[in-house]
């Protein structure tokens, strides 16, 4: 058996009620996202990270769940509730196409996939001076 030495932050304010929440918009968002339509995008190629979640919460300064699989990605903001969801289809010839369905705004709002993009055009990518 080995140690680990993983830092859980907040582990004493750790609420089941409150991750299962979370969880429920998750799943909630992932199943609005499915029945939406998706359009092409040539954008978002800074979000198709697996630390994309972490990074763009301390971007935004606010809690983005992130889920992924190699060809999908899901944000969530978990304070407007708010989703996009990201389809890569991976082309041979190391080229991704990016297709994004997202969940409607209210009002005039930028719209929650324009923030995520903006957010990585302005903030520094890890490991690049």
């Amino acid at each position: 058996m080995t140690t680990s030495t993983v830092i859980v932050e907040d582990a004493a304010y750790f609420q089941p009620a409150h991750a299962a929440r979370i969880a429920d918009l998750v799943d909630f968002a992932a199943i609005d996202l499915a029945t939406r339509g998706l359009i092409k995008v040539t954008d978002a190629g800074a979000l198709d990270r697996e630390d994309a979640g972490d990074w763009l919460s301390s971007l935004l300064c606010r809690r983005i769940e992130h889920r992924n699989s190699p060809s999908e990605h899901l944000f969530v903001d978990v304070t407007t509730h708010r989703a996009i969801r990201l389809v890569l289809v991976r082309c041979d010839t190391g080229e991704s196409m990016i297709y994004m369905a997202q969940t409607p705004g209210i009002g005039t709002e930028t719209d929650f996939y324009q923030q995520l993009v903006d957010a990585t055009r302005s903030g520094e990518r890890p490991g690049v001076s």
